[in-house]
């Protein structure tokens, strides 16, 4: 049986079928791991300074996991598997439990399912914002937010997500994903990674509301006409955080605090290419978006216009989705050059939170 470059085995005959779920599951081979764990509890934080740490992955001090660590986390390890959903993309991850730590190699099955499936769930997870932005410091580097406004105070990298209002005003944004976007599509350096955990999520008549749907950009680029293709060959397009809220100011959509003149300057207008490389696979990914792209360079405007109306269709036709039925405890993850996503608002004043961090990104390259 074969191993990639992340020392992963992929075996795709022993998968196991579970409703949605479909044959395309891989685990762990035994390679030697990192026993450095992730800082993700209160109680190692409050430990760091001594000189016996605790591990919280392993609940042992740093001179016990010397002998007991690599063991253990071939264990954990070995039980970590992700399968495939029948849809165009996205995937489930089990046996990993973020908030007892997690190791090298779990990371790089993480970063494998990104890679492979878009997007992937951890569901009944029980993390606090700390172990939330620890564990995507595990799958990139953190950004900060544009809207800090929004961030935890003890947490800025950690933004709030929520239609919940304490004293008349919004506790977090509460207008995030009104229209099909890739995050941070509007910086030179997007996001590579998001990460949103579920904490209240609302219900009418025991079924859970505001899911969020996924669509996927290289999945849709592949089933273009080769015309299309040759087209949009070379061609750039701009994408604006300003268009972005005049748009949605436009719609009615627009909720959130105005940005402060210093906002507006750290995000002005960038050009990008309408077709990106994917950093890690090579794969070519649409990079187009109904939310933040307002142009095509060096078409005329009704031309511009009519081609990116035809491609913000093409990209989201439900053949190319995934729809993600939210949980409290769920811990979804995508890939901004592989996907778009666009949130469902059914669920009026009913209240929803959520927490969101994000990591870094390359600038997009073309393909």
């Amino acid at each position: 049986m074969s191993r990639d470059r992340h020392g992963v085995l992929k075996d795709a005959s022993t998968a196991a079928e579970s409703g949605s779920l479909h044959c395309g599951h891989y685990r762990f081979g035994l390679t030697c791991l990192d026993t450095q764990a992730p800082k993700f509890l209160d109680t190692y934080r409050s430990q760091e300074k001594s000189s016996t740490r605790f591990l919280p992955t392993f609940g042992c001090t740093m001179r016990e996991s010397k002998k007991r660590g690599t063991r253990m986390s071939l264990q954990r390890a070995k039980s970590a598997t992700v399968v495939a959903y029948d849809s165009a993309i996205g995937a489930q991850i089990t046996g990993i439990n973020i908030a007892h730590g997690v190791s090298d190699a779990e990371y790089a099955l993480v970063r494998r399912a990104l890679d492979d499936h878009s997007v992937v769930i951890l569901r009944e997870q029980e993390i606090s914002p700390a172990a939330q932005g620890a564990f995507a410091r595990g799958i990139g580097s953190l950004r900060s937010l544009v809207y800090s406004r929004y961030s935890l105070p003890d947490h800025p990298e950690v933004m709030v997500v929520s239609n919940i209002k304490k004293d008349g005003q919004d506790i977090g944004i509460s207008d995030a994903g009104s229209m099909w976007h890739s995050d941070g599509a509007y910086l030179t350096e997007p996001d590579m990674y998001s990460l949103l955990y579920g904490i209240e999520i609302p219900h009418r008549d025991g079924k859970p509301l505001g899911d969020t749907l996924f669509t996927g950009t290289v999945k849709a680029y592949e089933a273009l006409p080769p015309e299309v293709k040759t087209r949009l060959s070379g061609m750039r397009c701009i994408n604006s955080f300003a268009y972005h809220l005049d748009k949605k100011a436009r719609l009615g959509q627009l909720k959130r605090a105005p940005l402060t003149p210093e906002q507006k300057a750290a995000t002005p207008d960038v050009e990008h290419p309408v077709v990106r490389r994917h950093p890690h696979t090579g794969r070519p990914c649409l990079f187009v978006n109904e939310a933040q792209t307002m142009a095509l360079v060096g078409l005329p405007t009704a031309e511009s216009d009519a081609l990116l109306e035809y491609l913000w269709t093409y990209v989201t036709a439900p053949r190319f989705q995934y729809r993600h039925q939210w949980r409290a405890g769920d811990l979804v993850i995508w890939d901004n050059c592989a996907v778009q996503h666009i949130a469902s608002f059914d669920y009026g004043d009913l209240p929803r939170r959520m927490h969101r961090t994000g990591t870094f990104g390359p600038m997009p390259l073309p393909y």
